[in-house]
């Protein structure tokens, strides 16, 4: 049985309000992608906590159908990247919040995949260069279907061709084995050091490279923390925007 069939045949199966919540919150985001639009509101954290498993034990619920269930909601990000292209979950909320927190500029995203990113700073009133290589379309959805007009071009060569006009440049969710994303930061301190950086992913996790970590130089800034708040982790992935230099 697919991924959605079988969330909610077991949400119904266990029947625990604090987790139909959970599959509520997951519905608004599977509706709003399948519109081509940002869902509203970040996700709360998924998945079944030790008290709900402990009330649906006492309401005679199945044991194997919430620890199913607890599984699907924690995997509920590789269900909405396979079929949706979207890896870094942000939301309207987010780009309001980060306009508010950096004020307009002028964008460069690159490794956007179907540009969810470029779309939410776009719909802030920002000017956005989306590009992306497109070498994940083989794979999966990433890249097939843009939000946003999409730019063939690798991350380097992105910041080539459009460093000089912008202000700031986006990355998000790097793959975990590509040392270009070394490359890039090398030729963005060189010839673009001027230029605002933001990465979105998990620091020495799920995304960009052990060296590009190992490279990296943080900027301190207090809005960051303010902007990190409006992108609350939801699952094992411990997901933050950061500023580099």
């Amino acid at each position: 049985m697919d991924y959605w069939p079988r969330l909610l045949q077991l949400n119904h199966a266990v029947a625990i309000p604090a987790i139909a919540k959970q599959v509520t919150a997951a519905a608004a985001v599977r509706d709003a992608l399948s519109r081509h639009e940002l869902p509203q509101t970040p996700l709360p954290r998924l998945g079944v906590t030790p008290g709900d498993y402990a009330q649906a034990i006492l309401l005679g619920r199945d044991p194997a159908a919430i620890k199913a269930l607890d599984a699907m909601l924690r995997n509920f990000r590789q269900y909405v990247a396979y079929h949706f292209g979207m890896w870094s979950f942000v939301t309207q909320h987010l780009f309001a919040t980060w306009q508010q927190l950096f004020g307009p500029q002028r964008y460069l995203e690159v490794a956007a995949g179907n540009g969810y990113i470029s779309a939410g700073l776009q719909a802030q009133g920002n000017q956005v260069i989306t590009t992306d290589p497109l070498s994940w379309t083989g794979e999966n959805v990433t890249g097939k279907d843009p939000l946003v007009v999409l730019q063939p071009l690798g991350a380097t060569a992105a910041l080539w061709t459009y460093g000089h006009a912008v202000d700031a440049v986006v990355m998000a969710w790097s793959p975990d084995h590509d040392l270009n994303d070394v490359q890039f930061l090398t030729t963005l301190r060189q010839h673009f050091s001027g230029l605002a950086f933001f990465v979105i992913g998990e620091r020495n996790g799920a995304t960009n490279s052990r060296l590009f970590w190992s490279q990296a130089r943080f900027v301190a800034d207090r809005r960051l923390l303010a902007l990190n708040r409006a992108l609350p982790q939801f699952d094992a992935i411990n997901e933050r925007i950061y500023l580099m230099r």
